[in-house]
């Protein structure tokens, strides 16, 4: 594992873990740990052993979003480095639209800022039922507008309109009501259990249909319906000819359990 300052990363079987490490600080999205998250994320899409990914807070807060006393800073920011400073913030969303693997979010707490964005850019959220979801951005003179590309194709968008020009929070209900939250659990024993068994879901599944379907998914999602179909017939291609339908067919076929090879 690679030395992380900010942030806690391991591997549990076949479960990898990014935990953000700052409860102090409730657990700040700052441009270092925004590359820290991407070196992690990066670490465990690589990792043939890994089938699913995990992020989480240390202590009682998911993630606060940006760091305060950096941004209080800005002002003194050449329009270039303004430019680049959320770079980091936005390779990690860009990652997330190519990963490979299923990427949970455990929110333990508050997630607010670029932590709803962090939230929202995994593929199932699941929550206590005291965490909140905020975007106070206008607050502090701010608009959240990388965290849109994500937030826009996971809630409607009049509540996330809302959401962004007030900054008033959702609860943990009320964003499962509206699909942004898979499920809800009552505490943070809840929330690791059902993180692993999100996990052993994700361990019987084909790798490679995973793989190919994430990407797939993410890519028609966005298209017109004519068009996502088009392209659904050549994206079902690798998975008709590649190894593991046949695999699946014939463990079905055998009542036996699939033998997945590792992908490359």
């Amino acid at each position: 594992m690679a030395d992380y300052r900010n942030l806690k990363v391991e591997r549990e079987g076949s479960l990898g873990l990014i935990t953000l490490d700052r409860a102090e600080a409730r657990n700040p999205l700052d441009r270092t740990t925004a590359e820290e998250c991407v070196a992690a994320f990066e670490q465990h899409l690589g990792d043939d052993a890994v089938r699913s990914l995990v992020v989480s807070g240390a202590g009682d807060a998911f993630c606060a979003g940006g760091d305060l006393r950096q941004m209080s800073a800005f002002g003194e920011m050449s329009a270039e480095e303004a430019y680049g400073w959320p770079e980091p913030i936005v390779a990690a969303h860009k990652l997330m639209l190519r990963a490979g693997k299923p990427v949970i979010a455990a929110v333990n707490g508050p997630a607010y800022a670029g932590g709803m964005g962090l939230a929202g850019m995994c593929d199932v959220v699941l929550a206590v039922r005291t965490a909140k979801f905020a975007t106070p951005e206008v607050k502090v003179g701010l608009f959240p507008s990388i965290i849109v590309a994500h937030l826009s194709r996971a809630l409607p968008r009049k509540i996330l309109m809302e959401m962004m020009l007030t900054g008033d929070p959702l609860g943990a209900e009320e964003a499962h009501r509206l699909g942004f939250v898979n499920r809800v659990v009552e505490d943070r024993d809840a929330l690791d259990a059902a993180v692993r068994e999100y996990a052993r879901k994700f361990e019987q599944v084909s790798p490679s249909a995973v793989r190919l379907g994430r990407r797939a998914f993410t890519l028609m999602a966005d298209l017109p319906a004519e068009h996502a179909l088009d392209a659904a017939q050549f994206l079902n291609v690798p998975l008709f000819l590649g190894d593991d339908l046949r695999e699946g067919a014939n463990a079905f076929l055998e009542k036996r359990e699939p033998g997945w090879r590792a992908q490359p």
